[in-house]
């Protein structure tokens, strides 16, 4: 049984030590505080080797990871990996273009997590929420709040509609979910079928960390967005005119039941 303690930090980054990327992730009080417990995780995916990347990003899809996808897949995978190495109840993640919005004690997150009383095997969002790709989430609001911010309990129908892995926090049954989701890799905030693979997962979304919307990025600031640019564009499933007036009819209902994040 393992002993609970302080919740495990980690830093998704390819960045080497020193760089400006990271000396202004840890410029940020809420980060910096913490520096010397943060664990560095970064996967260069244009420096696997060819058979490797090949085997797990293109063979048998449709549309291939780009490596940077694959990359910041693999990342977060290894941070699921050591999380369930170490004794911690709870890991919280970010990337290195994370911002935060307000000084936040991050070893205080695991008492603010346990006064939600959240389903086991949970993801909570710490922010994306509030940006446009999310913007059609719903889903309904749990009593209490976190850092006096509202928190989404997200309807299933949803899960795929929520984007972005920049700050988030998980439990442990949660990791072993995610480690077995991305066997066969896939985009890091790629959750559409989580409840194929265990119908008890739930997910969770909050605004506490900001980060740019990615079209207003400026170059070099996501190598994601850089390598999504260069491949085609995915082609769109056609449906019948009966699924398509199931799923209008199952939004419309959606809207009018469950609650959106306040913008």
């Amino acid at each position: 049984m393992f002993q609970v303690r302080a919740v495990k930090k980690y830093l998704i980054s390819i960045e080497k030590e020193g760089s400006a990327r990271l000396a202004s992730f840890f410029a940020q009080a809420t980060f910096g505080k913490y520096q010397s417990e943060f664990t560095q995780m970064g996967v260069i995916g244009a420096q696997l080797p060819t058979a490797e990347y090949f085997k797990l990003a293109v063979a048998g899809r449709k549309k291939a990871l780009s490596p940077a996808e694959l990359g910041c897949t693999l990342s977060h995978v290894n941070a699921f990996k050591d999380f369930l190495a170490s004794n911690e109840q709870y890991a919280c993640i970010f990337e290195d273009d994370a911002i935060c919005l307000n000084d936040i004690d991050l070893n205080d997150l695991e008492k603010q997590v346990a006064a939600l009383n959240l389903q086991e095997c949970f993801f909570l969002s710490m922010g994306g929420i509030q940006l446009r790709s999310s913007k059609t989430v719903r889903g309904t609001f749990l009593e209490n709040k976190m850092n006096q911010a509202p928190v989404l309990k997200l309807h299933p129908i949803y899960f795929g509609r929520l984007f972005y892995t920049y700050a988030y926090m998980i439990d442990r049954k949660m990791a072993e979910l995610l480690i077995r989701y991305h066997e066969i890799p896939k985009g890091c905030d790629h959750w559409s079928q989580m409840r194929d693979y265990d119908a008890t997962c739930q997910f969770y979304a909050t605004f506490l960390f900001d980060h740019p919307e990615l079209d207003e990025m400026g170059a070099g600031q996501s190598y994601i967005e850089q390598e999504r640019k260069l491949l085609n564009k995915e082609e769109k499933v056609k449906k019948s005119i009966f699924d398509k007036w199931k799923v209008s009819l199952l939004k419309r209902i959606f809207k009018l039941m469950l609650q959106q994040y306040p913008k």
